[in-house]
């Protein structure tokens, strides 16, 4: 019997150069926000025609792939230093007296803007904490959330101190005034810092729970947002709460 040889197959041809894609490269670098179908517009004016398969095809070679970008507050050098001096003169609070306060919004359908990226590689994207909107707060303080410190600790404003971000909602004049009234104590909160709200990783869970399926209705939608907050644990509060010796 003779030796067998394996014969390496060259493969397809590559459509694109080497120095043309070094040009990708560098352009998915220079703008990692465009779309594949945005790309071979502008490869165009260079005199570079390729198609959207070749340009997935060169991305994966180049171990380069469409993720989600990074999230993250857009902090100025004013903001650090607020934070720092924040927590600072907070590090002996007791957390436990302290009522957590959010809002956020479900959304049944979404659009996720993606970017170029290498795997291991972060994206940042600088977000803005308050868009404008109109929310009648003084209610919501007065039907949910005293009626509930009143439950957990009693008649006495004096055993726990309201947290809550700088949206104009919370500054108003009009809400300040119904705090005011009803010997509501606030804790001044560092502005662009709603990672230091322990309330955020309640969100992010329940939102991961909600989208791993598709609702069929806005109330089924709505339903599996009340469901799953009645399924959020005390130990879970409990070492979210806790969290705050690391956060503060």
């Amino acid at each position: 019997s003779g030796d067998v040889e394996v014969i390496q197959k060259s493969g397809r041809k590559r459509s694109t150069t080497e120095k043309q894609d070094t040009i990708i490269q560098s352009m998915v670098t220079q703008r990692p926000t465009e779309s594949v179908g945005q790309i071979p517009y502008r490869l165009s004016k260079k005199g570079i025609k390729t198609s959207e398969t070749t340009l997935r095809r060169g991305f994966e070679d180049a171990g380069v792939q469409s993720m989600k970008p990074t999230s993250q507050p857009l902090l100025t050098n004013g903001h650090i230093k607020k934070r720092l001096q924040w927590a600072i003169k907070r590090k002996d609070v007791d957390w436990n007296q302290i009522v957590f306060t959010d809002e956020s919004s479900f959304h049944m359908k979404h659009m996720i803007r993606r970017v170029w990226k290498k795997r291991g590689e972060k994206y940042y994207v600088s977000t803005i904490k308050h868009p404008v909107k109109v929310h009648l707060m003084c209610k919501i303080y007065q039907n949910g959330l005293l009626p509930s410190v009143k439950k957990w600790f009693g008649d006495n404003s004096n055993h726990w101190t309201l947290l809550e971000d700088n949206d104009p909602k919370h500054t108003s004049k009009t809400s300040k005034t119904f705090k005011t009234n009803n010997g509501m104590q606030s804790l001044p909160w560092p502005s662009q810092s709603p990672d230091c709200n322990p309330i955020e990783n309640v969100w992010a869970l329940m939102k991961l729970k909600i989208n791993q399926q598709s609702p069929t209705s806005i109330n089924n939608f709505i339903a599996r947002i009340k469901k799953e907050w009645k399924n959020l644990s005390i130990e879970f509060a409990e070492k979210l709460v806790d969290s705050m010796k690391n956060r503060a």
